[in-house]
């Protein structure tokens, strides 16, 4: 069975065809190809049109497949997106799909350690995945510090956050000491393998990825999120250990 799959264009090609190829591992469909390029998939696989369907209604930037000519778009999205909320300043709830997605967890725990609302661990939960959403100030989720978390050292197999990234936010020190501190204690609590995806603001991607470094963690993907025309941020995802 061969389909097409149109992909968004959303922070470049990379994140797109890196999304659809770690849904594609995650359903442990039997795809014997799949070639992707800038808003276009093509996958090959002997498994079932329900398996292949699964993936397409969990991936944020599908926009549609087509097997044998008939047309189908995602379903389940529409439902996990409206479990949340949209209005700004909150992170959009399709990146917050996408970030998760781009972890490769299958059931957590997952970890938010700046969780304001709640988008990223409320979307994860939907998704069948143990998530703990952490912030300084909450009224459903855990409160406590980003930078001194209360949880087991080496118990968690991803982070997915979306940090404070201007100076509306109150931090008592630079926004690139926080980053910093955030990336050198939340690495204690990962698992062997375990991954972080982040969003962080265009003028600290070298700061971060120069610290991501010097902790031997490898940046498996980056992509551009241009909120509007003068602000950009990137998506940044690491790994620990390679895994």
């Amino acid at each position: 069975m061969e389909a097409l799959i149109k992909l968004k264009r959303l922070m470049g090609t990379e994140l797109a065809c890196l999304e659809l190829r770690i849904l594609i591992k995650l359903s442990g469909l039997n795809s014997g190809n799949v070639e992707c390029g800038d808003g276009w998939a093509k996958v090959n696989t002997s498994s079932g049109l329900e398996q292949l369907l699964g993936v397409i209604n969990r991936a944020a930037l599908v926009k549609e497949m087509v097997v044998n000519g008939v047309k189908y778009k995602p379903t389940l999205i529409k439902t996990i997106l409206g479990s949340v909320r949209k209005d700004s300043p909150h992170l959009n709830p399709l990146h917050a799909l996408l970030m998760i997605n781009l972890t490769g967890v299958i059931d957590g725990p997952l970890i938010d350690p700046f969780a304001g609302v709640g988008t990223i661990p409320r979307i994860a939960e939907e998704l069948g995945i143990r998530a703990i959403g952490c912030d300084v100030k909450s009224m459903s989720d855990l409160v406590c510090n980003a930078l001194m978390m209360p949880i087991r050292p080496g118990s968690i197999k991803a982070v997915v956050t979306d940090p404070p990234f201007n100076r509306v936010f109150r931090t008592e020190s630079r926004l690139s000491n926080l980053y910093i501190r955030f990336l050198e204690s939340v690495i204690e609590l990962l698992a062997k393998g375990g991954s972080i995806v982040m969003t962080l603001p265009s003028y600290l991607l070298d700061v971060v990825i120069d610290e991501a470094t010097s902790l031997n963690l490898n940046a498996y993907c980056i992509g551009v999120d241009h909120v509007h025309g003068a602000l950009s941020r990137f998506i940044l995802c690491l790994s620990k250990d390679n895994g």
